[in-house]
C-alpha cells in the first residue's frame, strides 16, 4: 500500500478550511516561527508559567458540563531543575480549554505557576521529584487520571545491570499512579500498594511510565511502558483492578502479528478508545512505535485493534502518522497520541519534537493536530483482525 508521510491530513490546511483563513492566521501568529510548523497548535507558555520550559503528553476530552474541549498535559517551567529526568518534559500537570479543539486557552490553575497537579510533598513518595499526565478517564461520574511520577533515587544499577549513563538521573525511577477528581481540576491521589504509593512496582526495570487507563465493563485496565536497563526494547505491560487501589499485573500485552520494521524498538505510549464502528474490533489503539534501525529510536504512530484489550493486531503495515520533514518541528518524531471524533472528522492530537541538529529553529517541540475524514477512518477500523 503506497502511503504518504501521514494518513491523516496536515492540520494546518484542514484547520484553515474549518476556521477560515483569517482566524487561522491569528492563531498561528502567536506561535514561534519555524521552517515548517504544519500541524503545530500548542507550544510553551509565557515566562513565569508552569509550561514555560517544556510540555507534552496531550490528553484531549470533551467536557460535557462545560461543553468545551479540555486538554491535560505535562510540563515544566524554564527554572525546573536540570538534574531531574532531563530527557523528559515532565514536572507538573496543567490544563487548557478550547471551544473548537484547535485554539486553546491556558487554565490558570490553583497550584504552582498555574498548574493543577504537582509532585508529592512526601520525599518518600514515588512521585516526589516530578509528575506527568498519562491518561484521563471519565467513569461513573468521576474523573480518573492515570499518571506517573519519579522518586529521589538516581539509578546506577538496576537488577545488577549498569544503567545507560543518560538515565543516571533523579526521577527516572518512574512508576504509575492514580488520582481522582470530581471536577477534573482538583485531584486527590489514590494510594496504591506499590513502592511509595504507586499503583504497581517496576522490578528490574528503569521505569514503568506513560500509563493509560480504560474500563472494559467489569474492571479497570492500566497500561504502561517498561524500560529495561539494557535499553533495547520498550515493553507495554498491563494490570487490572476493580477498585483503583489493588492492581494485579497481567504481564506484557500480546500481539497477533510479527513486529513491523518500524516498531522493533517496542512502544512507549498509547491511546485506547472504544471502536466507534461496531463492525470492527471492540477496541482501537493508536500507539507510538520506536524504530530500532536508528540510533535515536525515532517515534511514529501506528494503529491496532483488539476485542479483549489484551491481545492486539496491527491494522496497517505502515504508521498512520509519521515524522515531519527534516527541518520541521516534528521531524524528530511523533508520539503520545490522543484521539477524538468531532462531526465527520477524526482528530489525532500528538506530541512532536525536532531533529536535534535543527534545534536552533523554533519551535523545537510542542503539541500538534492531524485530522482525517470520518469515513476514511472507519474504513480502517473495519479491517479484519485475522
Amino acid at each position: 500500500m503506497q502511503m504518504n508521510r501521514r494518513l491523516f491530513m496536515e492540520s494546518a490546511a484542514a484547520v484553515a478550511g474549518a476556521l477560515g483563513s483569517a482566524r487561522m492566521a491569528n492563531a498561528q501568529a502567536a506561535l514561534p516561527q519555524a521552517a515548517d510548523r504544519s500541524g503545530f497548535i500548542f507550544g510553551s507558555g509565557p515566562v513565569g508559567s508552569c509550561d514555560s520550559g517544556k510540555l507534552g503528553g496531550p490528553i484531549v476530552k470533551w467536557h460535557p458540563g462545560e461543553k468545551q474541549w479540555w486538554m491535560w498535559y505535562y510540563c515544566r517551567d524554564a527554572a525546573w531543575p536540570k538534574d531531574v529526568a532531563p530527557g523528559f518534559g515532565t514536572g507538573r500537570v496543567a490544563l487548557a480549554k478550547s471551544r473548537d479543539g484547535i485554539v486553546w486557552d491556558r487554565h490558570d490553575g490553583h497550584l504552582a505557576l498555574g498548574s493543577i497537579f504537582v509532585p508529592n510533598e512526601d520525599p518518600q513518595a514515588f512521585d516526589s521529584s516530578h509528575v506527568a499526565s498519562g491518561d484521563v478517564l471519565y467513569h461513573d461520574g468521576l474523573w480518573i487520571m492515570a499518571y506517573f511520577g519519579g522518586d529521589q533515587e538516581i539509578p546506577n544499577k538496576v537488577g545488577g545491570v549498569e544503567v545507560y549513563p543518560p538515565y543516571k538521573a533523579k526521577g527516572y525511577r518512574g512508576r504509575p499512579g492514580i488520582a481522582t477528581s470530581s471536577d477534573g481540576i482538583h485531584w486527590e491521589r489514590v494510594r496504591g500498594k506499590g513502592t511509595g504509593g504507586a499503583a504497581v512496582d517496576i522490578g528490574d526495570y528503569i521505569y514503568a511510565a506513560f500509563p493509560n487507563i480504560i474500563h472494559d465493563g467489569r474492571r479497570y485496565l492500566l497500561y504502561y511502558a517498561k524500560l529495561s536497563p539494557r535499553i533495547l526494547f520498550w515493553e507495554t505491560h498491563v494490570a487490572e483492578s476493580i477498585d483503583l487501589i489493588n492492581w494485579t499485573e497481567l504481564g506484557e500485552v500480546g500481539w497477533s502479528k510479527d513486529m513491523a520494521v518500524w516498531e522493533r524498538g517496542g512502544s512507549v505510549t498509547r491511546n485506547i478508545i472504544p471502536n466507534p464502528d461496531r463492525r470492527g474490533p471492540k477496541w482501537i489503539m493508536t500507539y507510538s512505535a520506536l524504530d530500532a534501525r536508528w540510533m535515536d529510536y525515532p517515534r511514529t504512530i501506528g494503529l491496532a485493534g483488539s476485542n479483549d484489550a489484551i491481545t492486539w493486531t496491527r491494522l496497517l503495515d505502515e504508521p498512520i502518522l509519521g515524522r515531519g520533514s527534516v527541518k520541521s518541528w516534528d521531524g524528530g518524531g511523533v508520539t503520545f497520541s490522543s484521539v477524538v471524533t468531532k462531526d465527520d472528522t477524526v482528530r489525532l492530537y500528538y506530541f512532536g519534537y525536532k531533529v536535534e541538529q535543527y534545534a536552533a529553529l523554533e519551535p523545537t517541540l510542542g503539541i500538534g493536530l492531524a485530522t482525517a475524514r470520518q469515513g476514511r477512518w472507519n474504513s480502517l477500523l473495519k479491517l479484519d483482525q485475522t
